[in-house]
């Protein structure tokens, strides 16, 4: 009789436990029962096609990527859908634990209180609840033109189209002998003229200094980044449209709507405090659409997997608004215990990453460059402020004080090589002054020269010059 060793035991056990956890070959006892809802709201994710060259009649994205994640692990077992026409997708799920059916597969949200009866995969699409409205046009305001702009980058744009009025008039102001003597209201309003004509030349405005030139070229460009930037802005909030606001709407007694037999509505009752008398159901997204243009509600609240495909056939008139609401997401339902959770659940995450799972969304829901699932709730522009323009500011900044600098270096380097040449100045001899008498000290004349001194640039005086008087 062979000895029987306790490695030989444990050996047996991890079989027999892998024997259990691997598919058995398929038999007529052995088909797995799967539960799909007969009345979705969206056709797009499951929907009533036979087929009977293909013995099939179901259809749609949930259906399909279901069929392709069972191929994908080499499920052998054979697999049979059935039609559920019960009055909610709890009472669905509750079947799988009732024994009725081993899965569900459908638009079935994953929510906490179906866990009770059932173990979901990894959701397929993306979660969350959101509000759709009806759009209106956006009211008139008077003062929308200040709007592209905060305060703030008003402020500093303003500030510094003065600081570069200022710096042109300093430096033209010195060559001009009008500016000079003005007073001082009009050579503010120079100061204003100057940057306005330096952009917008008018009447041949010309500038004298090279400086000036420069300062104005830089700021020229700088207040076309910020024209063109100002337009775009305004544009945008002129023509987008506004949205009913959300709190509102949750606060007031309109009705919303919501899907029947939905999770949702639960949702809105004990979550957002809606009272039930408030909340009407729909089963298609037609009956949403006719809902809302009537004014029989003000809002739906919808799974987001179920907006961007609403948005899709309704292209135009409705729109997303509100916070989003991270519950639901849809998955697919197994009997408590059941090995296809973890498998199904590693083939979901495996398609997502390589791109088929959204591929197959392309194909079969909303194409991704058509999808019309705008959220016009946060469309609005925001204002621009100084955080963009930063750079441009301080290099107009940059330019125009280097351009002061210059010009305040120029005239110091002229008003000393002025002064050292009036100090060099040669004066007459004390003996010939000295020999004149005070009828004959004439009041001396000026005449202009031009002098050339190595240490300063091109200066101008004036030579004084005494003539002997031949009156007594």
């Amino acid at each position: 009789m062979p000895q029987f060793h306790p490695s030989n035991f444990l050996l047996l056990l991890f079989l027999v436990a892998m024997e259990g956890l691997a598919f058995t070959p398929p038999t007529t006892a052995q088909t797995l029962k799967i539960g799909v809802p007969g009345g979705s709201v969206c056709p797009k994710y499951v929907r009533m096609k036979c087929n009977q060259t293909a013995n099939k009649c179901f259809d749609g994205f949930s259906i399909q990527l279901f069929e392709r994640i069972l191929e994908r692990i080499n499920y052998t077992m054979p697999y049979q859908f059935y039609k559920y026409d019960g009055d909610s997708y709890d009472s669905l799920v509750e079947q799988v634990s009732l024994k009725r059916f081993d899965a569900v597969v459908g638009d079935v949200s994953i929510v906490a209180n179906r866990t009770q009866y059932v173990d979901f995969s990894r959701h397929y699409t993306v979660m969350g609840v959101r509000m759709v409205v009806l759009e209106k046009p956006k009211a008139g305001n008077a003062w929308m033109f200040v709007k592209p702009f905060t305060k703030s980058m008003w402020a500093l744009t303003i500030t510094l189209f003065l600081y570069n009025g200022l710096i042109v008039w300093l430096i033209e102001k010195a060559g001009d002998e009008e500016l000079k003597s003005s007073s001082f209201s009009s050579q503010f309003g120079s100061l204003v003229w100057l940057s306005v004509t330096a952009l917008f030349p008018i009447n041949g405005e010309k500038l004298r200094s090279n400086l000036s030139r420069v300062t104005m070229v830089v700021w020229l460009f700088v207040a076309l980044v910020l024209i063109q930037s100002y337009a775009a802005n305004l544009t945008t909030m002129l023509t987008v449209t506004q949205l009913r606001p959300t709190t509102p709407i949750l606060s007031s007694t309109d009705y919303v709507g919501c899907d029947r037999g939905s999770f949702v509505i639960s949702y809105l009752e004990n979550v957002l405090n809606i009272s039930e008398s408030r909340i009407k159901t729909y089963i298609s997204g037609e009956d949403y659409a006719k809902a809302l243009r009537s004014g029989e509600i003000k809002a739906a609240f919808l799974e987001l997997a179920f907006i961007k495909i609403f948005l899709d056939e309704n292209k135009k008139g409705f729109a997303v608004t509100g916070p989003t609401y991270e519950v639901g997401g849809y998955g697919y339902a197994f009997s408590k215990g059941s090995p296809l959770v973890a498998k199904v659940s590693d083939e979901i995450l495996r398609l997502r990453e390589s791109g088929e799972l959204h591929d197959l969304e392309d194909i079969l829901l909303v194409p991704s460059s058509e999808s019309s699932s705008s959220d016009t709730g946060g469309q609005e522009s925001a204002r621009l402020s100084p955080d963009s323009f930063w750079g441009l500011f301080l290099i107009t900044f940059g330019t125009s004080t280097l351009a002061l600098l210059l010009f305040l270096v120029s005239r110091f380097n002229d008003n000393w090589c002025l002064k050292k040449q009036h100090q060099d100045e040669q004066v007459p001899e004390k003996d010939d002054a000295a020999n004149l008498t005070p009828s004959e000290r004439a009041p001396h004349t000026v005449t202009g020269v031009v002098v050339h001194d190595p240490d300063c640039w091109h200066i101008e005086i004036q030579q004084p010059r005494f003539v002997r008087s031949n009156t007594c």
